[in-house]
């Protein structure tokens, strides 16, 4: 072994361990009792939202000010530290602030604490209370009315305060605040004023001796107590109808600070620790199933040589992982997902890179020879497909919903990690094998090779493709315009629960039992008798989630259904909704616009019209057959047709980043038969690279659960889809648009003639 290999084995195995500890250390920690410094405890692998359980909600800043924005997310941020949350998540996009909280179950208190203004003010009283505006009579300069406490009974303020508009004291002269007990036993609020607040203070109520002074709460007089002399000590209590743990909250609130702006709730979700669990569950049968089923594909097709494969998908795993924990990115069920698509990405660039290494072999290099030839002949076409695959998942990134985010992020990490394993640590576990027993063969291969392997003209076949392909999508659009697109609730607003019941019911009877036009299905087993019910949204946008839920329960209960337990709530304003339709349409289009210039840039304009046309091939057939399904659009399907449009260009670049070789080979040659011979000299690796996704995806969809079934069964149809338009829609679209128009010579002797040359 050569001092360059050790060197190569050294750094293989230091980055390995030096970030995927990040992900492990935690856990070994625990079990051996070694210590846990700090810096570690803020970079390690943490579950999601949706594993977890908790809330997750949108806010809107009511202003386009970036620098206001930023106040409101501090100010957010240090609410939720005071209620005491484990890793929550806060992200401002633009004027949005979303945040998780995970292990919060109270949805509704969570919304009244992270929204509410809580801007607090002394102000002078000059008249009132009174019952109406009106008695106030003419409102002089410099004054302002300020309405009292709302009475629970009748809904309308008790009274009306006639207050000076300048405040003399504020929230942020507040040095503490605490829940306490008033005089009569009644929860209040005791605040101590920092030094000048409380300089101020003193003058306000020496100067002011039996007069009232109006304590104000985000515009509504909580209380107006009246002067009976100086006060120096700068402290007090807010007294109001508080219940304990009103008188706790608004605490916080005043320890926190003010937001700077008013906050507009465009939406959330409330997700149970039962639907966390099983959804875990789900997710690592799932990643097993997958990886089972892909070790057992490549050790029966690639003999000895797939233990390289599966060594480098498994480094794939322990790096992203790592990567992941380093960078603070919790893990979600769309990031199980990516997980699974990133093992099957890697995968791919191992066949792409087995599969050249046969070719060199075949074509009489030594095995050294043939290992050099195929990682430096593959290294661009691997560096391609992720560069596009990366587009992709920056515009899922710009979608800006947690899902999806949490998706893209572990597909962009994974695909980071996957460059690094199949260029660097496969090559370096190829030559450190090869150099213990110098002149060995490599065995790559199980089944006997075919003595001339089928040619295809695919060039041929371009008409009868391109109408199958046209009769597929115009069937598929003609039952979205009958049907229509059946959006998830993330895109139309309104609630979804999802109820365990104890005993066996039937969609029908739920549906009746709720008034409205609910949709129910059934999830799971049919053994678990686990429902989904989606209701559109009703009433205001204000309505809280508790009393939808609460509705819906209600009715269930009285139709006389079998016990049931809410595993889950979640609730989109239509505000929202539309939001999220508006920016998948335009991450969809710059999806296609970025990768179309990054392949017209690497190509052609023709080759980079054909995978364009292939992509989008891809994507109404997709949409077309999740309408047939019965599939939501959901913001997970959303997610995977977006990956799509990065997955479905993958096999293209493949194909045309040989065209391109084989074109500098014969430069002369036929655009048709070059484009036939590379189909056909990569048709192996299409295939194989379909069959593996395809089964990694297959577990997702078997055992990840109804969670990401649409998700699972929108990636089989792209795989699928995918495989076929590279094969006949992406280079006969390629060939029709290039000036060099085919002619027909005999197509096997063509398609010979430039294979032969590729070998050469």
């Amino acid at each position: 072994m050569n001092r360059r290999l050790r060197w190569k084995i050294i750094v293989t195995l230091a980055v390995t361990l030096g970030i995927s500890i990040f992900a492990w250390y935690p856990w070994l920690a625990g079990a051996t009792g070694l210590p846990d410094p700090q810096f570690m405890r803020t970079r390690r692998l943490v579950l999601g939202l949706d594993l977890r359980g908790g809330v997750q909600m949108t806010l809107r800043v009511n202003t386009d000010d970036a620098a206001t924005v930023d106040q409101a997310r501090e100010a957010i941020e240090r609410r939720v530290n005071a209620l005491g949350v484990t890793e929550p998540s806060i992200a401002a996009k633009g004027n949005e602030i979303v945040v998780q909280l995970p292990g919060v179950a109270d949805m509704d208190r969570a919304r009244d604490i992270l929204g509410a203004t809580a801007l607090l003010e002394w102000k002078l009283v000059e008249r009132g209370p009174v019952p109406s505006r009106e008695l106030l009579g003419s409102i002089a300069s410099g004054t302002e009315v300020v309405p009292g406490p709302v009475d629970p009974s009748t809904r309308t303020p008790e009274g009306f305060y006639l207050v000076r508009a300048a405040a003399a004291v504020t929230g942020r002269d507040l040095r503490d605040a605490r829940p306490v007990l008033d005089d009569n036993g009644r929860p209040s609020v005791g605040f101590s004023l920092r030094q000048d607040g409380a300089r101020r203070f003193a003058q306000l109520t020496g100067d002011n001796v039996g007069r009232r002074v109006a304590i104000v709460l985000d515009g509504t007089v909580q209380s107006a107590p009246q002067i009976e002399g100086r006060i120096d000590r700068g402290e007090g209590r807010i007294v109001g109808r508080f219940t304990q743990q009103e008188a706790a909250d608004l605490s916080l609130l005043l320890r926190a600070g003010a937001l700077p702006a008013s906050m507009t709730y465009l939406g959330g979700r409330l997700v149970g620790p039962t639907l966390g669990n099983a959804s875990i569950h789900a997710g690592v049968v799932a990643s097993l199933a997958g990886l089972a089923l892909i070790a057992a594909f490549m050790l029966a097709y690639y003999n000895r040589a797939g233990i390289n494969a599966l060594m480098s998908v498994v480094v794939n795993l322990l790096l992203l992982l790592g990567l992941m924990a380093w960078a603070g990115a919790a893990l979600t069920l769309p990031g199980i997902a990516g997980l699974i698509l990133t093992i099957g990405m890697g995968v791919d660039s191992n066949v792409l890179i087995f599969e050249r290494i046969k070719e060199e072999v075949a074509s009489g290099k030594t095995s050294r020879a043939a290992v050099a030839a195929g990682f430096e002949r593959v290294f661009l076409t691997i560096l391609d497909t992720h560069i596009a695959s990366l587009i992709g998942a920056a515009f899922l990134f710009q979608f800006g919903t947690g899902a999806i985010t949490g998706f893209a992020t572990t597909l962009t990490l994974g695909l980071l990690a996957n460059v690094f394993t199949s260029v660097f640590v496969s090559r370096t576990i190829f030559e450190a094998t090869l150099a213990r027993t110098p002149g060995a063969r490599l065995r790559m291969e199980t089944f006997p090779r075919l003595r001339r392997p089928p040619v295809f003209d695919v060039h041929r076949w371009r008409w009868p493709s391109l109408l199958l392909s046209t009769v597929v999508i115009l069937a598929g659009l003609g039952v979205m315009v009958a049907r229509g697109v059946p959006l998830g609730v993330e895109f139309t607003g309104g609630t979804v629960i999802t109820a365990r019941f104890a005993g066996t019911v039937d969609e029908e009877t739920v549906r009746t039992a709720i008034p409205g036009e609910e949709t129910v299905q059934r999830i799971g087993n049919p053994n678990d008798n686990e429902l989904l019910i989606r209701l559109p949204q009703t009433g205001a946008e204000g309505t809280t989630l508790a009393e939808q839920a609460n509705r819906a329960s209600a009715a269930l209960t009285s139709a006389g259904v079998p016990h049931f337990d809410v595993t889950g709530t979640e609730a989109i304003g239509p505000s929202i909704g539309a939001d999220l339709r508006r920016k998948g349409m335009y991450a969809t289009m710059a999806s296609i616009a970025g990768i179309t210039g990054y392949i017209a840039l690497r190509f052609r304009p023709s080759f980079a019209a054909g995978a364009i046309a292939a992509t989008i091939h891809d994507i109404l057939v997709t949409t077309s057959l999740l309408t047939l399904g019965g599939y939501d659009l959901s913001l997970n399907v959303v997610a995977a047709i977006l990956t799509i449009t990065g997955y479905s260009v993958n096999d293209t670049i493949v194909v045309f980043d040989r065209v391109r070789e084989n074109l500098r080979r014969q430069p002369g040659a036929r655009l048709h038969d070059v484009v036939n011979a590379a189909v056909n000299q990569t048709l192996g690796r299409t295939i194989i690279t379909a069959s593996t996704t395809f089964l990694s995806v297959l577990a997702l969809f078997l055992f990840g659960g109804d969670v990401l079934h649409g998700f699972a069964f929108a990636m089989l149809v792209g795989i699928v889809s995918g495989t076929y338009s590279t094969i006949f829609i992406a280079a006969a679209i390629a060939i029709m648009l290039s000036r060099q128009r085919p002619s027909r010579p005999p197509a096997h002797a063509a398609v010979d003639s430039v294979a032969a040359a590729g070998h050469r």
